[in-house]
Parts: C-alpha cells; sequence; structure tokens
C-alpha cells in the first residue's frame, strides 16, 4: 500500500489556518469528459436503474464533488497545471491517515413509515464508496451510461492520456460540505429560498466572493420541527434529512457555477510535508511557514526546497529549516 500521497496547490497560506480543501463539482474539472458517461443522451442522475428514496429523491453527477490526490510530487507537468506554475505548493498526506468517512450521503426519510428508506441504504450510492481514497483507472474508452460493470467506472475512469497525473480521488456529497465559497450575487436567490433570519455568511473577500456555512442557521430552523418523542428517527438524521430538502435546489445551482468553492476539512495528522515549488517567492514561504508553525497539531510537518537539476529536466528537493 502506498504510504504517501500528494496535492498539488496554488500559494495559499490560508488552507493551514482552517485545513480546508476544495472537492471539485462536475463543472468546476478541467476534464469536460468527468462525469459525462457516453451515450446517445447523456442523462442527469447517476444511472438508469430506478431507484426512488423516500419522496421520489434520486442520486445525480451534480450531487457529488472530487477531492484529488496523486502518487508523486516530481512531475513536472503537475507542476506547471496545478501548483501556479512552480511557484506553489506540493502537500504530503499519510495515506492511512487521508480519512473522510465523515463525509456521507445524508438519510433521507418521509413520514410515511411504511415507505421510509435511507440513502445510505442505496445501491447506487453505497457502490461509490464516499469518503474513501480511490485510485483512478485509465482507459481509451468512455465508461457507457447503460453497459457498465459498477457506477464507480463513471467517477474514476478517465483516458490514457492523463495517465501521468497517477490521480487517488475522494468522492464526497456536496451537500456535506463544511463551507462554499460564492459569488456575492447568489445571496439574494439564497435569501429568497431559504427565507431565514440567520446570518450564514462567515466570511466576505471583498472581490464580489463570500464564504457561507448553512449549518448552525439550519439547525436552529430543524428544532423548531423536530420533537424526539414524536420521531422514528434521532435528531442528527432529521437535521440532515431537513438540510437536504432546504439545500437541494441551493447546490444545484450553486455547483454549476465553476467558480463555486466546495470545502472539506483535512484530518490535520495526515499532513506530513510541504514542498516549496522551484519558482516560489521567499516571502510566500516563510508565510507558509508562519502559518503552519501558529497551528499545534501541526507542528511536525516538515518543509522541503525544490529547486531544477542543472544538467537533466528534473526536480531536486533539499530539506529546508524552520
Amino acid at each position: 500500500m502506498l504510504k504517501s500521497l500528494y496535492k498539488y496547490a496554488s500559494p495559499h497560506p490560508q488552507i493551514f489556518d482552517n485545513l480546508l480543501i476544495r472537492a471539485s463539482q462536475r463543472y468546476s474539472l478541467n476534464d469536460p469528459f468527468e462525469l459525462r458517461p457516453s451515450s446517445e443522451n447523456v442523462l442527469e442522475s447517476l444511472s438508469n436503474v430506478e431507484v426512488n428514496i423516500g419522496n421520489g429523491y434520486k442520486p445525480s453527477y451534480d450531487d457529488y464533488g472530487i477531492i484529488s490526490f496523486t502518487e508523486t510530487y516530481n512531475n513536472l507537468l503537475m507542476w506547471a497545471h496545478y501548483a501556479n506554475e512552480h511557484k506553489g505548493i506540493v502537500i504530503e498526506f499519510d495515506h492511512s491517515k487521508l480519512n473522510f468517512s465523515r463525509y456521507q450521503s445524508y438519510p433521507i426519510f418521509d413520514n410515511n413509515e411504511d415507505d421510509e428508506m435511507f440513502a445510505s441504504e442505496n445501491p447506487i450510492i453505497k457502490e461509490l464508496n464516499e469518503g474513501v481514497v480511490q485510485r483512478i483507472l485509465y482507459n481509451h474508452n468512455r465508461p457507457n451510461e447503460r453497459k457498465y460493470e459498477n457506477i464507480l467506472e463513471h467517477f474514476l475512469v478517465k483516458s490514457d492520456e492523463w495517465m501521468y497525473e497517477k490521480e487517488h480521488r475522494v468522492i464526497v456529497p456536496l451537500i456535506t460540505a463544511e463551507c462554499i465559497i460564492i459569488r456575492k450575487a447568489y445571496l439574494e436567490v439564497i435569501d429568497s429560498v431559504l427565507e431565514l433570519d440567520y446570518n450564514y455568511v462567515t466570511h466576505d473577500f471583498g472581490n464580489g466572493m463570500v464564504m457561507v456555512s448553512f449549518d448552525d442557521a439550519l439547525r436552529t430552523e430543524a428544532a423548531k420541527y423536530y420533537y424526539a418523542s414524536d420521531c422514528l428517527v434521532s435528531d442528527e438524521e432529521f437535521f440532515q434529512s431537513f438540510k437536504l430538502a432546504f439545500l437541494g435546489e441551493i447546490l444545484s445551482t450553486l455547483s454549476k457555477d465553476p467558480s463555486s468553492i466546495f470545502l472539506y476539512k483535512l484530518p490535520s495528522d495526515s499532513i506530513k510535508r510541504v514542498f516549496f515549488g522551484c519558482r516560489m517567492s521567499e516571502i510566500d514561504k516563510k508565510v507558509i511557514m508562519r502559518n503552519i508553525e501558529r497551528n499545534e497539531s501541526l507542528w511536525e510537518v516538515s518543509f522541503t526546497d525544490v529547486t531544477t537539476s542543472p544538467s537533466r529536466f528534473e526536480l531536486n528537493f533539499s530539506q529546508k529549516n524552520g
């Protein structure tokens, strides 16, 4: 088993403040074939199999995000494409500690006891192995919507031209995101749908983008309708279903905008090392090192400088002192 996985990233020191990592929705993925299986009429649902839950709920490709990792830290193309042209970083993770199991589908239920069914029991959703690191498979042929061995093919099969990336990914439901960065213009749309008197904007970046988190507001609202003695489900199960009922329409709108960023919490003990790109400024390096050193849970993280080889098309790596 691989001991480490890696993430190429732009030099955003904030990632080490809040330990949030992006899951890319279908509309923000750079490969136009992603989550679009071949067929004459590509459907929005995850399968042509008729599986309904509760009030006609059926999972969709648009309900999910992808967190990507790779097996390699020294690929020149990936440094150029995903690490801001070598001005960014690569983060090394302990593979065994990359656990996103908390991000799994919320239960869906209605008030009819005979029809009650939970999303976790949906055979399609179970096949996705939500929250688990899974290796990408490379093939020349696209997965077909009408003919496939497992729904995972739609999420884990890419063109063999991407083989150099040696990608691993985690599939997470967008509904479970800790917070979302969105265009400020969407707030009016959200207000008209939610009709809540709670502040769910957690940060205004001042560039037309804001960060929102709905859980606190929706928990307060859900408590008005939940009575433990009268309900067949737990308070958490009720809240999760309540959240999906409120946010389903909103998330569908937000996910279709590539600028929307869905964020998930990284396990702090999974981060082992940070590589600094060969074109990265010393100022950016110091900012990132300072942010890491201020976070007690990251004190074991080490740093590595990257330089170009004087004689070969390859990178050299040397341990950096804090």
